[in-house]
């Protein structure tokens, strides 16, 4: 006969197993410490949040032994990378312990037709059955080219891709911090005061052609991006473009997503063709002869919303939030820059040949004759904005030279 679980002696670590309808809070409060003073600490840990303080109070719990913070941490000099999938992805732990996944996937051939069409599978017939059950194969194609990172000496990564296509796109993700057997009830103190932003200091898409680079959340560009190809590449998308950095490309770039602000100093963003919408969550700043040269148009071909940026009709969307009494319209945009513009005497903003929607800014304009705007029925040199019908530019804040 098996004997009962509660006449067994049980080491100190396992004497505390709340059942499902156990008042748990109760419990723990009275093993320990008053209500009063259980509100104290916490009331005194809410005005300092850093995680030292509640360690040294162990609330939350700290198991012995668990992986914590130390006073003597270990340093992280370079990034560490393992390549995985056969070259298809790569691990890479940075330099402050966060976990990432730099991985090469598949941009379907087949545009989707509705929404319904693009959650339920990755293939749309427009005919409303699923092409994933029908024509095509059931296993999901693998993306074309491999991916290789190498640390720096600054803690940043550099990315290679090659042999890809316009039906890859390159995705920097990051990956959640392990578990260790035996400490899912202890908390995970090693994980604070932690960036989580990985610094990439260089893109080389060595084929020339790559259907999208995304690290809106995850990453900060802080070197250049190469990409010669001449088909166009659907997003491009960092947290921040950051001083050092610089984007370089033989062809149109459909959106280039920046969640926080764009600081150029020294170096150039080139679009090889037409940027057909710019998001910018903050300011951009060109100064020390930094140049942002768009070789033809700002918002020819209207983009919609891809991942958690937004799209050229934002503007539009968020008409609701004005008043339904406004006359005022709201055009789609090419360029919607949340913060200012700011562009010294020694740096350009240039567009070759003309803006087809407006190029929108929340804040100020600072250095307004440096904003160039060419167009090819007039012979240079050429004024601010001549024989563009409309207004291509919409600044909410003041505008100076």
């Amino acid at each position: 006969m098996s004997v009962s679980r509660t006449n067994r002696s049980r080491s100190s670590l396992r004497a505390f197993r709340p059942t499902l309808d156990a008042r748990l809070e109760d419990r723990v409060v009275l093993s320990a410490v008053s209500l009063r003073q259980y509100l104290n600490i916490s009331q005194r840990l809410l005005k300092n949040p850093s995680p030292k303080p509640a360690r040294v109070v162990n609330f939350p719990q700290f198991t012995k032994n668990a992986p914590g913070i130390s006073q003597n941490p270990r340093v992280i000099h370079a990034a560490a990378v393992q390549t995985v999938r056969g070259g298809q992805a790569v691990n890479v732990v940075a330099v402050d312990g966060t976990h990432y996944r730099i991985q090469l996937a598949y941009i379907s051939n087949t545009a989707q037709t509705s929404a319904a069409e693009g959650q339920a599978g990755a293939y749309a017939q427009g005919s409303g059955t699923l092409a994933l059950q029908t024509a095509q194969p059931t296993e999901t194609p693998q993306p074309q080219g491999t991916v290789r990172v190498y640390p720096k000496a600054d803690g940043s990564v550099g990315i290679i891709v090659d042999g890809s296509t316009s039906n890859t796109e390159l995705t920097i993700n990051p990956l959640p911090q392990a578990i260790r057997k035996g400490y899912a009830h202890s908390f995970a103190y090693a994980q604070a005061n932690k960036n989580n932003a990985l610094q990439v200091s260089q893109v080389t898409i060595n084929s020339g052609n790559i259907g999208a680079i995304e690290g809106f959340h995850t990453a900060d560009l802080t070197g250049p991006i190469t990409a010669m190809g001449t088909q166009a590449i659907d997003r491009i998308a960092f947290r921040s473009i950051k001083p050092g950095a610089s984007i370089t490309t033989g062809g149109d770039v459909n959106t280039l997503d920046v969640l926080q602000g764009i600081t150029l100093s020294g170096t150039s963003i080139n679009i090889g063709r037409d940027l057909n919408l710019l998001n910018v969550g903050q300011s951009i700043t060109l100064s020390n002869g930094a140049n942002f040269n768009i070789v033809r148009d700002v918002g020819l071909v209207s983009q919609a919303p891809k991942g958690t940026g937004t799209g050229s009709n934002v503007l539009s969307l968020n008409a609701t939030v004005v008043g339904t009494t406004s006359t005022a319209t709201f055009p789609t945009v090419g360029a919607y820059i949340l913060g200012s513009l700011v562009i010294d005497t020694s740096s350009k903003f240039l567009v070759g040949r003309a803006v087809d929607q407006v190029i929108y800014i929340g804040g100020d304009l600072t250095g307004f004759d440096n904003l160039r705007i060419e167009a090819s029925n007039v012979p240079p040199p050429n004024p601010l904005f001549p024989d563009i019908p409309g207004n291509p530019l919409q600044v909410i804040g003041k505008q100076t030279p």
